[in-house]
């Protein structure tokens, strides 16, 4: 049986529990968001003047359940992180596997901060920053969960060429982007700010001007029982539309060129497909969500699945670029071989 001295079950299992861990965390707080319930609880550390664990759960109604839910589950997750932390610094050999489980304490402290910070001083922004952290947060745990698996030590794998690389880490780029414009655009209402679905109040292009804003706001009012928005909001809006064509269109690309190049390779067939159903929900989710006024489970279920997307794309990213390492050390190391071989047989060899 191979051994791998750098493996750590235990720190595998710690890491990957904090990733999992993270996926509700990233739920409930969608939840906050759609049910506007971001400033129900509104002292931070404590909970309406108690500790946050002694907080009587008859209290917890309307929008401090959500907020107040969200905190507790966040202590799971930075526990998860202190425990993972003092484990990986015990167990783990190689120093920047150490410090990668460190950044996942900092990251997760915080992101503690700035939601306790948004808070204290009821700030918009910092709410957006909070939710496209935490999207990060969920890469940074999936990629320590990587780096401290198996499949890290004992892999060789097959030849991946740069060009995949490129093409998953600009799926996972433009991903996070687009999750950057989504979280934006919840925080500003702008979620139904076009209430129709493909076309933009019947037309290709959503209103530009002021007039053509007023006569669609009088019909939000009278007619569709919504709310009267901004041209700012719609093309907020309508901009995540076209981002999600435009991450549509890449991770088409990364699957096509996985099932093409790599269709025998299970370690990058398998998250591919999982990527490719996960956008089919995704895009499903963004529908439902316009089409039924947007309901607070299902949007927030759009914002978890997002997140799903991400981490899918990232981790294809972190295989191929592992696999690629791997290949191309192993190519020096047989080159190099080759080299000493052919001087000790008393050959002269010029380099490359």
């Amino acid at each position: 049986m191979t051994q791998h001295p750098t493996y750590s079950s235990v720190l595998h299992r710690i890491a990957l529990l904090t990733a999992i861990a993270t996926f509700p965390l990233i739920f409930m707080g969608g939840l906050v968001t759609s049910h506007q319930a971001g400033m129900s609880v509104p002292d931070w550390p404590n909970s309406y003047g108690y500790n946050m664990f002694l907080f009587p759960p008859h209290l917890w109604i309307g929008g401090i359940l959500y907020e107040h839910t969200h905190r507790l589950m966040a202590t799971v997750v930075g526990f998860l992180s202190i425990i993972l932390t003092l484990v990986a610094w015990k167990t783990e050999p190689r120093p920047w596997a150490k410090w990668l489980a460190a950044s996942v304490l900092f990251t997760v402290i915080l992101q503690g901060v700035l939601g306790g910070l948004r808070v204290v001083l009821v700030k918009l922004d910092l709410a957006i920053v909070h939710a496209c952290l935490a999207q990060a947060f969920f890469c940074l745990a999936a990629l320590t969960a990587i780096v401290t698996s198996k499949w890290w030590q004992k892999t060789s794998g097959p030849t991946v060429r740069p060009g995949t690389i490129r093409l998953a880490v600009i799926c996972v780029l433009m991903i996070y982007l687009q999750l950057i414009l989504g979280a934006t655009m919840r925080h500003y209402q702008a979620g139904l700010a076009i209430p129709d679905l493909p076309l933009a109040y019947g037309k290709l292009l959503p209103p530009t001007t002021q007039a053509q804003l007023d006569t669609i706001n009088q019909d939000r009012i009278w007619n569709l029982n919504l709310e009267p928005v901004t041209l700012t909001q719609i093309w907020l809006h309508f901009s995540h539309r076209i981002g999600a064509c435009l991450v549509t269109t890449a991770v088409l690309a990364l699957v096509a060129t996985i099932l093409i190049r790599h269709r025998g390779d299970r370690d990058l067939l398998l998250p591919a497909w999982i990527l490719s159903a996960l956008l089919i929900v995704q895009l499903g989710l963004g529908i439902l969500t316009v089409y039924l006024r947007k309901p607070a489970d299902i949007a927030s279920a759009h914002v978890a699945v997002g997140a799903l997307v991400l981490v899918s794309a990232f981790v294809i990213a972190v295989r191929t670029l592992r696999l690629y390492s791997l290949r191309t050390r192993l190519n020096e190391t047989v080159r190099e071989s080759f080299i000493k071989d052919q001087r000790h047989s008393g050959l002269h060899i010029v380099p490359a």
